[in-house]
Formats: C-alpha cells, structure tokens, sequence
C-alpha cells in the first residue's frame, strides 16, 4: 500500500475546498484510491492531505503533472506543496 501527504498553504480554505472537490476525477483517473483532508489545529490556512494509491508510479507522475499544478494554481495553493511518500511496511 502506498501513501502520499502533502502539505501546504492555501490563500482561503472554503476555495480551496472546492478546487479539491473538484478534482476528485483526476486523482481517481491517475490511479488514487481515496484521500482525507486535515487542517492544522493552530493556522487553518494549513492544510495536509493524505491520499491512497494503486501503486507508487501512478502517484509520483500525479505529483509532476501540469494538471495537478494547473488545479492547486486556481485552488489558491500557496507555494509548492511538501510532499512525502508512505509505504506500510
């Protein structure tokens, strides 16, 4: 099983929310399974998501994608996310 979290920065949280939802087609089409959105406790600007995948190709070429960067643009993505792959052991 493989895992991904990314953190990162939004401008405003409810629009950011909407560009994710959005964008559910394209993580599924690139292989993911589901994901979960946290927010940091402290600065709700903060965002970490951890997404599940079929395999660790399909979630490295999601991450390079112009699509993907296209979709955090107009979410209002601060900067470039922080990104760690997860594998169970």
């Amino acid at each position: 099983m493989v895992k991904t979290i990314a953190k990162f920065e939004v401008e405003d949280f409810g629009k950011w929310k909407v560009g994710f939802i959005g964008a559910e087609a394209l993580r599924k089409s690139a292989g993911a399974k589901g994901a979960r959105v946290f927010q940091d406790d402290g600065n709700l600007k903060l965002v970490a998501v951890i997404i599940e995948w079929d395999n660790l190709e399909n979630a490295k070429k999601y991450f390079q994608s112009p699509a993907l960067k296209e979709v955090q643009q107009k979410a209002g993505v601060k900067g470039v996310p922080e990104v760690a792959v997860l594998q169970a052991l």
